[in-house]
């Protein structure tokens, strides 16, 4: 069925709940999970072609996108992290293309 899920984080409350039903899924289908999140403010969208240095934003959502694949292995899942940079659409499906997973799952925070 599913091999590998990637989970799209923003780093917020719709991550609560969402994880514990992903990490469900995971189990009963033994597949290992890409946690993403991706950084989407000035200093990420411009990283690359203006030579930045990490922004403390990007420096806290790489830390919580470790601790949360760190707390998910304590409980027996296969987790990988990665932090993108850029606009979230766009990154999400290429990464999920490159990455080869088979389902992406995501959070909406509803903002209307």
């Amino acid at each position: 069925m599913y091999k590998k899920i990637l989970v799209a984080l923003e780093n917020g409350p719709a991550d609560t709940h969402l994880l514990p039903h992903i990490c469900q899924l995971a189990r009963q289908v033994d597949a290992e999970l890409l946690l993403l999140h991706v950084a989407d403010g000035w200093a990420a969208r411009n990283f690359e072609q203006l030579k930045l240095a990490e922004s403390d934003e990007m420096r806290a959502d790489s830390e919580y996108l470790e601790s949360t694949a760190e707390r998910l292995r304590t409980g027996g899942l296969r987790v990988d992290t990665l932090l993108a940079l850029g606009n979230p659409p766009t990154e999400i499906v290429k990464i999920a293309a490159s990455s080869q997973c088979d389902l992406i799952a995501l959070a909406s925070h509803g903002t209307s």
